[in-house]
């Protein structure tokens, strides 16, 4: 008996931790993917309140309405046209043709379902009909504006810009974009929907070189001080890495490879690196995460675990093959170089506030993880540093400020008559402006042409507006 005792203490011990890992599970699931449940299509509750409550409104940093409901009930964007399209896809329409749109993603704050007891009480004792909250964002329209109008004519791409040091995202500017009051009509392309800064995975090209960087200062001693040969080509099994437009650099530090783009050195160290050290340092900067932020959607960017060929180990190390990436999360890395090796977790919702006027400010977020050590950050800070004031992307300068950058042309085709996609990542490294960017330019050719200008323009104009 006392034996059986035992063993039925034992089971319920055993079961009572397994309720609480599920309730725990239930709960950690709920406050992340809460959004997305919300916004299911199936949602009855989100359905029918659409048609009881009057939604809140959606604001820039700065309080510019860039949506809200009017008096007659229709929903309503920005008044300046410019400003309704530049932030179409981050704020999104009614029809949820942009499915990542705060409208969409955060439709159940709009609605009111996350407001508080005494906003609900408030709205009763005053007579109020039902009224969802209000939402100011992190981004600012102005910026967003004049990134949309610098946008050289005629090309696709993204731009993105983040606070550095507190996560927040300024702007995300995806091109084609649209007006929300056409949404849904034969007016739109169907690729202007997409917000190619969180959905766009692109090949990073020579910007991934921050991150072969970074394993190859983390994992080989004495790299930093070596002496580099570039004869422009070299085989790697049956397939040449080359350097872009068959440019022969000749003897190199690293430095100077890194500050020149040169290809040859940077497939070299990833092949020395070998696969397990390159998918352990890119894990590190968050590749191959899944991606589970409050606020919005980053899809995943991606790095291979299974090298087909010592060729592709070699590409891979310079930004090919396989290897995908997002424009937020490239602005992300860069931004952790910039924060002494902490990527902060991205955030677009500043603040909330319910009927009563008083905010509920969202700020809780954080550090989402340590990519490298502060020594490694501040060696690749300087490589880009230099590469900004005397290499490849010297166009991204900002008068009386030190930017530090990247510059990457991706191949996106094996016809090499197709141009490559122009990136450019960097940040500025004075603590008083700690913005990040990043900038691709599909087909937009070198890198250190109309993405690194443009990044530049993007910089120089975050500071005057933001400070």
């Amino acid at each position: 008996m006392r034996e059986l005792r035992r063993n039925m203490r034992v089971v319920g011990i055993i079961m009572l931790c397994m309720f609480i890992g599920v309730g725990s599970w239930f709960g950690y699931s709920a406050y992340l993917q809460g959004t997305r449940w919300m916004t299911s299509g199936n949602n009855r509750r989100i359905n029918s309140a659409r048609k009881t409550v009057t939604m809140g409104s959606i604001t820039d940093r700065d309080g510019t309405l860039l949506a809200y409901t009017d008096t007659d009930g229709s929903r309503c964007y920005a008044a300046e046209r410019e400003v309704r399209r530049a932030v179409s896809q981050t704020v999104g329409d009614t029809l949820s043709m942009s499915g990542t749109g705060v409208e969409t993603m955060h439709t159940g704050i709009l609605l009111g379902f996350s407001g508080s007891i005494i906003d609900r009480t408030w709205q009763w004792m005053i007579g109020e009909n039902k009224r969802g909250d209000d939402i100011r964002l992190t981004i600012d329209a102005g910026l967003s504006a004049y990134i949309s109008e610098q946008f050289p004519d005629g090309y696709t791409g993204a731009v993105a810009v983040i606070n550095y040091r507190t996560g927040e995202v300024l702007a995300m500017v995806s091109k084609p974009d649209y007006d929300p009051y056409k949404a849904g009509t034969s007016d739109v392309v169907d690729t202007a929907y997409l917000n190619r800064c969180l959905q766009g995975k692109y090949a990073p090209g020579s910007v991934f070189k921050i991150i072969t960087l970074a394993a190859a200062l983390e994992n080989m001693p004495g790299v930093s001080s070596r002496a580099y040969t570039c004869e422009g080509s070299r085989p790697f099994g049956d397939v040449p890495v080359t350097c872009a437009g068959g440019k022969i650099h000749g003897g190199l530090t690293l430095e100077e490879a890194f500050t020149e783009s040169c290809n040859v050195t940077f497939a070299a160290l990833s092949y020395e690196l070998g696969g397990n050290k390159m998918v352990e340092t890119a894990n590190n900067f968050a590749f191959n995460d899944n991606f589970t932020f409050r606020d919005l959607v980053l899809y995943e960017s991606s790095y291979p675990s299974d090298m087909a060929s010592v060729a592709e180990l070699a590409w891979s190390g310079v930004g090919q093959a396989r290897v995908l990436v997002t424009p937020l999360h490239m602005a992300m890395i860069a931004g952790a170089i910039g924060n002494g090796g902490v990527m902060m977790t991205p955030k677009i919702i500043g603040q909330i506030t319910g009927s009563t006027g008083i905010p509920r400010l969202r700020t809780d977020e954080g550090s989402y993880k340590t990519v490298i050590s502060e020594n490694t950050a501040r060696i690749i800070g300087e490589y880009m540093k230099e590469t900004v004031e005397d290499g490849t992307g010297y166009r991204a300068e900002v008068d009386g400020y030190t930017v530090c950058g990247k510059t990457g042309s991706a191949e996106t085709s094996n016809d090499k008559s197709v141009a490559t996609n122009a990136w450019f990542v960097g940040y500025i490294e004075e603590k008083s402006s700690p913005y990040a960017v990043a900038v691709v330019i599909e087909q937009g050719g070198s890198g250190g042409d109309k993405a690194a200008r443009l990044a530049g323009k993007t910089l120089k104009k975050a500071i005057e507006l933001i400070g």
